[in-house]
């Protein structure tokens, strides 16, 4: 049954498919998990704050459990090498910027590898003052989704911690004053003002944080 559907969908999506015939994008068969993740979450931080945190890749490997390192510079055009950690498999890939909107929305695609390419999208909608909406996105194109399917909890799992952990750091970042350099704290419902700093112990081989 999956032979079947996969070879329906790589006929759909070559380049020479005759008119009139719908492409994968559009294909909608029994047993092919969504091409599209979506997450999103409200952050007692002004929209440039947000997006501080979301072009400052450097940081990337002290809060974000999804995707890092990300080597590269957040402009429109500039090529990245990124890791993206699903679960227990971390998969290097090349990006590209697509779009780069200050304040407002990121762009990163990973070209198509033969008919595959992913995008992750991040838009930041201003809500009332010094708060805002992100909204995150992972697009899979062609007969991607299909190839994803091992990997669906682990894609929105990762993209719902990342946004999560965005929304922490932007927070914290309000909060600190310019220049104390920040690493973790913990986020265990606690309202914002009283989140902690935390050190990191190493604990039989694997590393914990602690207040």
């Amino acid at each position: 049954m999956v032979r079947v559907l996969l070879t329906t969908v790589l006929i759909a999506a070559c380049p020479w498919t005759p008119a009139g015939v719908a492409t994968a994008q559009t294909i909608t068969l029994p047993g092919i998990p969504p091409d599209t993740f979506t997450t999103r979450v409200d952050i007692e931080a002004p929209p440039a704050q947000v997006w501080a945190v979301l072009t400052d890749f450097s940081a990337y490997p002290i809060w974000n459990p999804f995707i890092y390192p990300v080597n590269g510079a957040p402009h429109p055009g500039s090529m990245l090498e990124m890791t993206i950690h699903h679960g227990t498999r971390s998969i290097p890939y090349q990006a590209i910027v697509a779009v780069a909107r200050p304040n407002r929305e990121l762009t990163l695609r990973i070209p198509s590898v033969e008919i595959v390419e992913i995008t992750f999208d991040f838009t930041i909608e201003p809500l009332r003052a010094g708060r805002a909406r992100l909204t995150a996105r992972e697009r899979h194109t062609t007969v991607a989704a299909v190839l994803a399917g091992g990997l669906l909890g682990d894609i929105q799992s990762g993209l719902d911690a990342m946004t999560r952990a965005a929304r922490d750091r932007a927070e914290l970042l309000q909060l600190v004053p310019f220049g104390v350099p920040i690493l973790r704290y913990t986020s265990r419902a606690i309202p914002a003002m009283s989140r902690t700093f935390a050190r990191r112990l190493p604990v039989g081989g694997t590393q914990r944080w602690q207040n």
